[in-house]
């Protein structure tokens, strides 16, 4: 393995680089697209000299992709790359956080990977990216990144292919659920709405929004079967568009315990392939959406220190199982966070607070609306709603500790319980309000590593007492309530 010597990536490079940088062409000179394909003589110009701007372009990323070159060199991971400037990337073995493999079309074609190095405070970006490389070379670069030391290849084989305990995949029922019950169907029916809006702009002349407006006015003359009928269509649309989008994201995915670290395989159209080193996870969260709670499905998700490059999916440890399988699975995929999930609840005095937290909004809202709004007596309906929520919010607050481990448990709409074991407590701290002085109850802060940023959990309406024996638990590391 000539690793220590300049490296050019595959060939298949080039395409990759040409229609990464062609799409975000054109998205960001769209309306002048458009544009110049309304001016008749502007366009009999722009189909001549198109060709030559192709050509020219495609040249242009040649010459980029013979000048992209990396190698090895006193424990840095050394990127050179630019046609008129030449850039410089070093990146430190002791730096690194993750290495994440992922095939999209084009690498699939071709039977190669891209490879995405994440740092320390690299941001929501991958510090570094090898767009085409083979897949024995990015299972050398990832060992030697992440062992911090070179070691020759079939080596790293030896060591890589064993796995303790089974290959967690997501069934298909299961996968089912999951799209049927994301947040993935209001962003589809956001986004349709963000498109509607861009095309009215683009082509005023078609009266988008007009003819919608007209197409309502004649449904509601009709009967509200008709009208529930086309609300069904809507969001049966929507639910397709999210039932595909999840089924690609998530189609294949296995969950595999490696030794010290863990393996995530996922993705139809680009496969993605996620290593995170078991040192590096912080704490785990057992997250229940309020539309998969009456299934009993929950999501398990990590908080690491580096969850750069995959915009937030990199937290996913398992998409979606049984609230009664997830101790089950922690045992033998996290045996180190692997405890039962049951909480103490908070003192009854505190849930006045959870209450009011959500009845004077409510009531703010009613005042503005029975002013302002036709029909606006129909928001007292937000009062019960909103005892209801601060009352099952009450319910679903508590804490514990077991095996030198913390859990709370909280919720805003969703409940979401969060593990974290004494060692991986950043800071933790205690406050009080004036109101809390009076009723003896405190607010509890945890601080727990996460990239660039720490990320931080609290509880609200504890006894005083509670807190205390919390702290006194952190600062002798060991003590148990």
């Amino acid at each position: 393995m000539k690793m220590y010597e300049p490296q050019r990536l595959h060939p298949a490079a080039i395409l990759e680089f040409l229609i990464g940088n062609i799409y975000k062409r054109i998205q960001s000179l769209l309306p002048l697209i458009i544009l110049v394909f309304g001016q008749n003589e502007i366009r009999r110009w722009f189909f001549f000299v198109l060709p030559v701007i192709l050509l020219l372009y495609v040249l242009y990323i040649i010459v980029y992709w013979l000048r992209y070159v990396y190698y090895i060199q006193d424990d840095e991971l050394h990127l050179e790359f630019g046609i008129f400037v030449k850039k410089k990337r070093f990146i430190s073995f002791g730096r690194v956080q993750a290495v994440q493999v992922s095939a999209g079309i084009i690498q699939r074609i071709f039977g190669l990977v891209k490879l995405q190095v994440e740092t320390a405070g690299g941001g929501d970006k991958a510090e570094l990216v090898l767009p085409a490389i083979s897949k024995k070379r990015a299972e050398e670069l990832r060992y030697i990144l992440e062992s911090k030391r070179p070691i020759p290849a079939q080596k790293y084989r030896e060591t890589e292919d064993r796995h303790t305990g089974e290959i967690f995949r997501l069934s298909t029922r299961d996968l089912f659920i999951l799209s049927s019950t994301s947040n993935s169907i209001g962003v589809v029916l956001v986004g349709l709405f963000v498109i509607f809006s861009q095309l009215e702009e683009i082509f005023p002349d078609l009266n988008i929004w007009n003819i919608i407006g007209d197409y309502v006015n004649e449904i509601a003359g009709k009967t509200i079967t008709t009208i529930i009928l086309v609300v069904l269509v809507i969001f049966l649309l929507a639910w397709v568009l999210s039932l595909l989008g999840n089924f690609i994201k998530f189609g294949g995915f296995e969950l595999i315990r490696m030794d010290n670290n863990i393996k995530i395989n996922r993705g139809l159209m680009e496969k993605k392939q996620l290593t995170i080193p078991i040192k590096k996870i912080q704490a785990v969260r057992v997250v229940e959406n309020v539309l998969r709670q009456p299934f009993g499905m929950v999501s398990i998700q990590v908080v690491s220190i580096s969850n750069a490059g995959e915009k937030g999916e990199s937290s996913v440890l398992f998409p979606i199982i049984p609230h009664r399988q997830v101790k089950e699975l922690l045992e033998q995929v996290l045996p180190e966070f692997a405890v039962p999930l049951e909480t103490k609840q908070l003192p009854i005095r505190s849930r006045i607070r959870y209450i009011l937290i959500n009845l004077i909004p409510a009531f703010l809202v009613t005042i503005l609306a029975m002013f302002f709004i036709p029909y606006g007596w129909f928001s007292l309906l937000l009062w019960p709603l909103a005892v209801w929520l601060g009352f099952i919010q009450y319910q679903d607050a508590g804490f514990n500790i077991q095996n030198n481990k913390l859990l709370i448990s909280s919720r805003t709409l969703g409940k979401v319980t969060t593990i974290v074991p004494r060692q991986r407590i950043q800071s933790l701290a205690v406050s009080n309000t004036y109101f809390q002085i009076k009723r003896k109850l405190t607010t509890l802060h945890v601080a727990i590593a996460s990239g660039s940023i720490t990320a931080s959990k609290k509880l609200v309406g504890m006894d005083k007492e509670q807190s205390a024996m919390i702290s006194r638990w952190y600062s002798d590391f060991g003590g148990y309530i």
